[in-house]
C-alpha cells in the first residue's frame, strides 16, 4: 500500500514538474556564447525529436496489434520502447530549447491556422498525457489488467495523437529554422 502511494505521488509530481519545466524554457533566455557551428548543429535535435516521436508512434501501433493478438511480452516491449522514446524526446526537447531561440512559424493564411490548431492541441494533450501514460504503464507492469485496460483505452489514442502531431509540427516548422 505504501509503495502504491509513493508511485502515485511520483506520477502526480511528474505531471506537474515536467510541464512547468517545459513552460519555463520559454521564459529563460537561451544559453549564450555558443559558436555558430554549435548553434547550427543544435538544429539536428528537432529532426531527432521527430524521429523519436515517429518511432514512438509506430511502437504504439505495434503495442496495439500485439495486445490484440494477446502477445503480452511483445506488447510490453513496444510500450516500454515508446515510453523510453518519449523520455528521450523530452530530454532532447529541453536541451534544444535551452540553447536556441524559438522559431516563428512563417506560413500565412489557412496553413497558419492549421499549424496553430495542431500545435495547441499537441501542447495541451502532451501535458495531460503524462499521468495517463505513467499510470497505464505502471498498472500494466503490475498486471492490474482491468485497471490497465480501462485507462489504456483513454491513454492510447491520446498518446498516439501526441506522437503523430509532434512529427507534423516538426514538418511544418522546419522550413523556418535558420540555415
Amino acid at each position: 500500500m505504501e509503495n502504491e502511494r509513493n508511485i502515485k505521488r511520483f506520477i502526480w509530481t511528474m505531471a506537474v514538474v515536467i510541464p512547468a519545466a517545459v513552460a519555463l524554457l520559454f521564459l529563460i533566455p537561451p544559453v549564450e556564447n555558443l559558436s555558430e557551428e554549435v548553434k547550427a548543429s543544435l538544429y539536428l535535435l528537432p529532426k531527432l525529436n521527430a524521429y523519436f516521436n515517429g518511432t514512438a508512434f509506430l511502437c504504439l501501433i505495434g503495442a496495439f496489434l500485439a495486445i490484440k493478438n494477446k502477445n503480452i511480452k511483445v506488447h510490453r516491449a513496444f510500450t516500454t520502447t515508446a515510453l523510453a522514446l518519449s523520455m528521450l524526446f523530452l530530454v532532447s526537447y529541453v536541451a534544444f530549447h535551452l540553447t536556441t531561440e524559438s522559431t516563428k512559424f512563417g506560413g500565412e493564411g489557412w496553413i497558419r491556422t492549421v499549424y496553430f490548431i495542431i500545435l495547441i492541441s499537441h501542447i495541451l494533450l502532451s501535458t495531460g498525457i503524462i499521468p495517463l501514460v505513467l499510470f497505464t504503464y505502471v498498472r500494466g507492469l503490475g498486471m492490474q489488467v482491468e485497471k490497465h485496460r480501462k485507462i489504456a483505452k483513454i491513454t492510447w489514442p491520446i498518446w498516439l495523437y501526441v506522437t503523430a502531431t509532434g512529427v507534423i509540427v516538426y514538418w511544418m516548422i522546419s522550413p523556418y529554422y535558420p540555415h
